[in-house]
């Protein structure tokens, strides 16, 4: 297995604390981001790691790491930076997104799991967090309706919160099977210029309408997506180490 981490971005929204580095570097308790997850890569034996870059390129130099630099960073969204990776897609495959904090026990659970071709980590108490993230309505957290079986019907942040039971975390699993639907399904909207603007979430609902299988992992509440300065301040109390 090998893993893709997305980590481009800038952090407009939490410029206060990101500076003029790249938003994956802001340091939680002393450790950053990116290193947290290399950490918890390593403690899985995974080696085969591929951080997509973008602002601030230079900056992210860990030793041991391939990394690729999305050219368009400023005016493409997260699924073209994926697939500046597509070479890389041709056996199991974890991706994560450079501003996601999570412990151990988060991705070891979502590594391990058998549950499907595409999994998605997702947390189903998505509406506690929301109260928290008081900055962050229901209207900008990734949605997804998953039935009794653990398979996603529906994704989106215009999915209706009242007809949603979870929220997609940011971290997302493939099998070699899975890498060829993500790589079949990217070629036909690349066909039609419909990709540019594409978050992953708006991919996996292609995916969905295309009548792939889409399976999901309850990966609990020990997560945090790094967006504004509150976000942060949640984040260092969650993860003292």
């Amino acid at each position: 297995m090998k893993c893709i981490i997305l980590a481009a971005g800038r952090g407009t929204r939490i410029k206060s604390i990101s500076k003029n580095k790249p938003k994956c570097l802001i340091k939680i308790n002393n450790i950053s981001i990116l290193q947290r997850q290399f950490n918890f890569l390593c403690k899985l034996e995974i080696k085969n790691i591929i951080v997509i870059t973008g602002y601030k390129k230079k900056q992210i130099n860990f030793k041991n790491i391939k990394y690729i630099f999305n050219k368009g960073y400023k005016n493409n969204e997260q699924l073209e930076s994926l697939f500046c990776a597509k070479k890389e897609f041709n056996e199991d495959l974890l991706i994560t997104f450079g501003d996601i904090i999570f412990d151990f026990s988060t991705i070891k659970k979502l590594v391990l799991s058998k549950k499907g071709d595409i999994i998605l980590g997702i947390d189903r108490n998505w509406k506690k967090r929301c109260i928290l993230r008081h900055d962050h309505s229901y209207e900008q957290v990734d949605k997804v309706k998953v039935n009794k079986k653990g398979r996603i019907l529906k994704i989106g942040k215009k999915l209706d919160s009242n007809d949603a039971n979870a929220e997609f975390i940011g971290i997302l699993k493939l099998s070699r099977k899975g890498c060829e639907v993500f790589s079949k399904n990217y070629s036909v909207l690349k066909k039609k210029q419909k990709v540019r603007k594409m978050q992953v979430h708006d991919f996996i609902r292609e995916i969905i309408k295309a009548k792939n299988h889409v399976q999901s992992c309850d990966l609990g509440e020990k997560f945090m997506e790094i967006d504004t300065l509150n976000d942060y301040k949640i984040a260092k109390k969650l993860f003292t180490n």
